[in-house]
């Protein structure tokens, strides 16, 4: 007969039961997986900083919110990170979206003191704004990674064509409309934002501009709009992908907690910077530097998609 010791010990074998063992391999495991957890973090914290840095340079150098920057760094580094392909897109969408609101809220303050905000005409396009963000949002759960991503490389090569070809030539009338037509046309533009991960300032200032609006005043409106969408898309986003699957540590919903904490600080950083260097350069270069990027961006993604 076999006789154990409550050691664990065989007093015939002197080998360690399989009880300690397990318990042994199970703590083992346990450390390794913790200890690759924070390795896997640390990672992402330092790939995300050099990403706040970069896209803030370029969205102050082009003078833009960023998203269209942010987007495509996203869209390439998620697969390699180990983003689940499913919510790829849905991840990268509303963590750039929670991106657009420290930004909006600097530079809606700043054309509100120069009182180019006009407010009448603001509260019925915010209410667009927020009626579009909405629809964008309940829709994003159910619109596949590869959609999205179609939409997003659409998006961005319409508006790359836009500024190399078409920048300033648009008329639809000679005043912005009002009420339901005005809520009507920002409520398209939310929708788009909350599906892109845009603020939706590039589609706002030339739509409003078409309708003889000041420039100025135009891109006070569209500072603002930043301001709608990017909150609006992120509680939507939070709200839509709380049960969703497979979504990276430390998420709220799909927005990424980790990456928004990261890159804001260090958007703030380059961004300035980016706009100095802008300033001493031709602006027409810029914009037809920029429409190219966006070209050449959108045409890659497209091709990993479809070729």
């Amino acid at each position: 007969m076999r006789y154990e010791h409550k050691d664990g010990v065989s007093a015939t074998t002197g080998r360690t039961t399989s009880l300690h063992h397990h318990l042994d391999q199970h703590v083992l495991g346990e450390g390794q997986r913790e200890y690759r957890a924070m390795d896997d973090l640390l990672l992402r914290i330092l790939i995300f900083a050099a990403v706040g840095l970069v896209s803030g340079f370029f969205a102050g150098l082009f003078g833009i919110g960023g998203g269209t920057i942010r987007m495509p760094i996203f869209i390439y580094l998620f697969p390699w990170l180990g983003v689940a392909h499913a919510v790829m897109m849905h991840v990268a969408t509303a963590t750039s979206m929670a991106l657009v609101i420290p930004s909006a809220i600097s530079s809606t303050r700043k054309h509100y003191k120069l009182g180019d905000l006009d407010l009448g005409i603001f509260k019925t396009w915010a209410l667009g704004l927020v009626f579009g963000v909405a629809i964008g949002s309940i829709l994003l759960p159910f619109v596949s990674t590869g959609i999205l991503q179609t939409l997003f490389s659409i998006y961005i090569l319409l508006v790359g064509f836009y500024i190399a070809l078409n920048h300033g030539r648009f008329y639809f009338g000679q005043k912005p409309p009002e009420g339901v037509r005005m809520a009507g046309i920002s409520s398209v533009v939310g929708v788009i934002a909350a599906m892109t991960g845009t603020a939706g300032g590039t589609v706002a200032t030339p739509i409003l501009s078409a309708f003889n609006m000041q420039l100025e005043r135009a891109m006070a409106i569209s500072a603002a709009t930043g301001l709608i969408t990017g909150t609006g898309g992120t509680i939507g986003s939070i709200i839509s992908g709380w049960n969703a699957k497979d979504l990276p540590s430390y998420s709220l919903g799909y927005v990424d907690v980790v990456i928004f904490l990261v890159m804001v600080p260090t958007v703030m950083i380059a961004a300035p910077i980016g706009v100095r260097i802008g300033h001493k350069m031709n602006e027409r270069t810029l914009q037809l530097t920029y429409a190219l990027l966006l070209i050449v961006i959108g045409i890659d993604l497209l091709r990993r998609l479809y070729v």
